[in-house]
């Protein structure tokens, strides 16, 4: 299977769990239970494939980085619940995609990779239309605090998201020419270890959210999968801006016609912007 194949899949897949997630969201199932079916479903899928194999030669500090990978997992998918309910899929999305600009920077500061003009002004839009994301508009003191509200959920997904991305940048420098199960393992176990706890305080999972964690458990390690695949064969100056725009392209659409979503003018500005910025940063 060549890169591009992969890169579509990663795609489809990560779309996939951004759909999953809103369609959990919308019919309220219970967060946590969602969660553990999720990881429950990584891990296990992990294993049955042979990742087992590989726990012997994973590395100490792969181990650390997978240990603090997995609960930022947690993290994120959380933080994306609670965005999705203030601002919406397409701008949670968006502003996920968004946060490359984080790694890029990490990339720069950590690694001395070289980063001309066009990505530093890519990172700059990237930062500086954050406050057209907002679901209300910025005219008086009263919708600027509801704003910041309704933001601080998305600011702290970007931010998140951001780092998460970065650490596997880490990842790949630590051992390149890993097995993509080598990474995998100490991620999907420490979020899996770090939601079961829950079970004990909400009890066993209902049906919606057996259904619903185990769809999410499928994309997501799925996509975790051909990500780490797609990474091994193409640049990820071509990788990192397809996945996104991809990405934010088919929530974008799924959120207006399916959940019809209304979006501000300056919503659609910021999803404009963003996309130009997510070029930019990876160019």
């Amino acid at each position: 299977m060549n890169g591009i194949v992969f890169l579509a899949l990663t795609i489809l897949f990560s779309s996939g769990v951004a759909l999953t997630v809103k369609a959990a969201n919308n019919r309220r199932v219970n967060l946590w239970h969602f969660l553990v079916v999720n990881y429950a479903v990584c891990t296990g899928s992990l294993m049955a494939s042979g990742g087992w194999r590989q726990i012997g030669s994973i590395s100490p500090q792969i181990w650390f980085v997978g240990i603090f990978v997995g609960c930022m997992y947690v993290v994120c998918l959380w933080l994306f619940d609670k965005a999705i309910t203030t601002a919406g899929l397409a701008l949670s999305t968006t502003l996920m995609r968004l946060s490359a600009a984080i790694p890029t920077l990490g990339s720069l500061i950590f690694y001395a990779e070289p980063t001309g003009p066009v990505q530093m002004v890519g990172m700059v839009l990237a930062f500086g239309c954050l406050p057209l994301a907002s679901r209300e508009p910025l005219i008086s003191r009263h919708h600027a605090t509801e704003a910041l509200k309704g933001m601080i959920w998305g600011i702290l997904l970007f931010t998140a998201y951001g780092v998460t991305d970065f650490s596997f940048k880490i990842l790949a420098e630590l051992d390149p020419q890993a097995d993509p199960k080598a990474f995998m393992v100490p991620i999907f176990c420490t979020a899996l270890f770090v939601t079961l706890p829950t079970l004990i305080k909400q009890g066993k999972p209902g049906k919606p959210s057996l259904m619903w964690g185990t769809l999410l458990g499928i994309t997501n390690v799925l996509t975790t999968y051909f990500w780490f695949s797609a990474l091994a064969l193409i640049p990820g100056s071509i990788a990192f801006p397809t996945l996104g725009l991809g990405v934010i392209a088919i929530t974008t659409l799924a959120s207006l016609l399916i959940w019809h979503e209304k979006l501000r003018k300056a919503n659609y500005a910021f999803l404009a912007l963003a996309c130009i910025a997510v070029l930019l940063i990876n160019s």
